[in-house]
């Protein structure tokens, strides 16, 4: 693995993938596929595996008993056993920004684009128990109809048609824009939903580069797919919400580096809350 991470220093954007095939080394969690959207690229729908919500549902029960009591928050949907300081860093990010959307309220309407099966849904609930939620969620119809089941009074939209179709107080994306395809639409459609409040987080930035695609193996979280996301120029994505008008108000360190094998260079996941 050392021979392969020293390659990937060295070879040119894509050549990481060809040295680990011809020493038959088995694929890295993170690998730089193209420097744009691969066209008919089977790993694009890759979250719609049936393990992913297999696997989510699974670790619900500990997730869900973990948001009780006293206890740090600091645990991963698909970890809640342990105990982390960035999981407890972004859920207490999270609560910044409930806090900030709802002050001098007792109710606030919430779109969760890519909402999963509702993992931040419920954190609000612990986190703000006097706030009314008015709660969507925005996910792929398998993930919806879990959601269902799990939290029937949060309201899912399985297209994104369903989830503009209305404001909210406040539009949260975690962990998500980048599964977009066409994402500057997708950020055009957040920002107009929101009528004062948007919060972009867990998003995969670089410093110099350009935007460039990448491909994750989650194999050990129990998930038996693979799927591409965006990582993104920081300054030009920064550059698109402020075309927007919108007023970044808030930076947030959002997760650790992403050394993808034949990337050009190391990715690090932010977030960004902005106001009208």
């Amino acid at each position: 693995m050392r021979l392969l991470s020293a390659l990937g220093r060295r070879l040119p954007p894509g050549m990481a993938a060809w040295a680990r095939r011809r020493l038959r080394l088995p694929p890295g969690q993170w690998e730089y596929v193209a420097d744009h959207w691969p066209d008919r690229d089977a790993r694009a729908a890759g979250w719609a595996h049936p393990s992913v919500a297999a696997v989510l549902v699974e670790h619900w029960p500990a997730y869900a008993a973990a948001l009780d009591g006293t206890a740090p928050l600091g645990v991963w949907p698909l970890a809640p056993n342990a105990r982390d300081e960035l999981a407890h860093n972004l859920m207490m990010s999270f609560g910044y920004v409930l806090a900030r959307a709802s002050a001098g309220r007792t109710a606030l309407s919430v779109l969760d684009w890519g909402g999963s099966i509702g993992h931040y849904a419920l954190a609000a609930r612990r986190l703000f128990p006097n706030i009314a939620f008015d709660y969507t969620i925005r996910d792929l119809p398998e993930i919806c109809a879990t959601v269902a089941t799990l939290l029937p009074d949060v309201k899912t939209a399985a297209t994104d048609d369903a989830a503009f179709s209305r404001s909210y107080d406040l539009v949260f994306a975690s962990n998500s824009i980048q599964y977009a395809p066409d994402w500057k639409l997708l950020i055009r459609r957040l920002a107009a939903a929101a009528r004062r409040w948007l919060f972009i987080t867990c998003v995969p930035v670089v410093a110099d580069s350009d935007d460039f695609v990448i491909v994750q193996r989650p194999y050990a979280y129990g998930l038996t797919t693979e799927y591409i996301s965006w990582v993104f120029n920081r300054q030009k994505l920064l550059k698109s919400f402020e075309e927007l008008d919108l007023i970044l108000v808030r930076e947030f360190l959002a997760g650790g580096a992403i050394n993808a094998h034949g990337a050009p260079e190391i990715a690090r996941h932010e977030g960004f809350l902005f106001r009208r």
